[in-house]
């Protein structure tokens, strides 16, 4: 709790029409949730000209026919401009009480000023639990702090019921991580293997039958990955995976089926050919493939519903398309390579904002001047 920020972000819970999509001058990096009845949440950020911004902003939507169309923003969680505080990348979490977690970033820039270089004090996670979230009117919990460090990912739970957190220190050597042992009440400081090099960690941890922690994170070229033989105490330094990654958010998860499911922009290079892919021996092969979307596109999350089926959001073009999508897939689609379950569709628009926003161009440019001199006083400071 020693890097608990001072401040929190606002929750709107009534936006107004400043947070409308013809408001948007970009928005990305996109999450999924599917409640026990088949609604379905999802959440990505936006505010500003571009990301990070001191305007930015998380959004919650949602959809009640599985995903053919949404209704948003649900709530806003806003920065904190005056204390130079950002809200960023919400993450969306189904737990094994079927309550729905809402974790977000903060990140406090005045933490690190003081020393003015980058301070892993100033990102911390935090979150608020509905514990219904398949009632009509969604009651959130008061916002917690839940971890120091930067959550992208959607955390594990192991056989043993402990929850795995892969909320991380983005300056640190090595792959952090935080554990709960008591559902979510109270997280405590692990670490993994030495990282192989990144600027964003990103890691998703997959319980292996013979209890083998693999974890497996961002990295140039191929994702990194280290492993743990005794449950997390030891793990190994990281080292490439046999699995090509631009340097993107990619998505791992077991189904109920035992099959493991990852979806990755399958390059080297570029964030393109976002693919998912079925491996029946753990992740040491990977049997079956399906080709969601050929062109560039980035940060795929995902969820495997009640009916089996599963739901993948992603974003295209932040700043440019503006678009976050969504694709319904079973697994019979992937291991046929094809869709064939008569349901099944990708490419399903959830949110695209406008070319021309209802935004005057003054006062475009003048958010645009105003975030270039903050982030050169950010960029002074070793921030970006």
């Amino acid at each position: 709790m020693q890097h608990q920020q001072p401040f929190v972000a606002r929750v709107n819970f009534s936006p107004g029409a400043e947070y409308s999509v013809r408001q948007r001058l970009w928005q990305g990096c996109p999450t999924i949730l599917a409640t026990r009845s088949g609604r379905l949440l999802t959440g990505w950020y936006s505010g500003g000209i571009r990301e990070p911004s001191l305007r930015n902003y998380c959004l919650l939507a949602a959809s009640a026919d599985r995903g053919l169309n949404w209704q948003e923003p649900l709530l806003v969680i806003d920065g904190r401009p005056e204390h130079n505080l950002q809200a960023l990348d919400i993450q969306l979490w189904l737990d094994p009480s079927h309550r729905a977690w809402l974790f977000w970033t903060q990140r406090h820039y005045d933490l690190g000023l003081a020393g003015r270089k980058a301070d892993p004090r100033h990102l911390n996670t935090w979150a608020m639990v509905c514990d219904d979230p398949d009632a009509e009117q969604l009651a959130w919990s008061e916002p917690r702090f839940v971890a120091p460090g930067f959550l992208r990912c959607q955390p594990t739970v192991l056989q043993d019921g402990r929850w795995l957190l892969c909320a991380y220190d983005w300056i640190d050597d090595h792959y952090r991580y935080y554990e709960s042992a008591d559902g979510g009440e109270t997280f405590s400081p692990r670490q993994a293997g030495r990282k192989v090099p990144t600027p964003f960690d990103e890691a998703m941890i997959l319980e292996r039958r013979d209890g083998t922690l693999w974890l497996l994170a961002r990295a140039r070229g191929s994702l990194g990955q280290s492993f743990s033989q005794d449950g997390g105490k030891t793990w190994t330094d990281g080292e490439p995976a046999a699995i090509p990654n631009p340097s993107t958010r990619f998505f791992l998860r077991r189904l109920r089926s035992g099959r493991v499911l990852l979806i990755n922009n399958h390059d080297s290079q570029r964030r393109c050919n976002l693919t998912a892919f079925l491996s029946e021996d753990d992740g040491k092969t990977w049997s079956s493939s399906l080709l969601l979307d050929a062109r560039e596109t980035s940060y795929p999350d995902a969820v495997q519903a009640e009916d089996g089926v599963l739901h993948i959001v992603y974003d295209r073009g932040r700043a440019t398309f503006r678009e976050i999508i969504h694709s319904r897939i079973t697994e019979e689609d992937i291991l046929a390579g094809r869709l064939v379950d008569y349901d099944s569709y990708t490419g399903n628009i959830v949110s695209k904002a406008p070319v021309h926003p209802d935004v005057p161009e003054s006062e475009r440019n003048r958010i645009r001047e105003d975030d270039d001199a903050w982030r050169t006083q950010m960029a002074e400071a070793r921030f970006f």
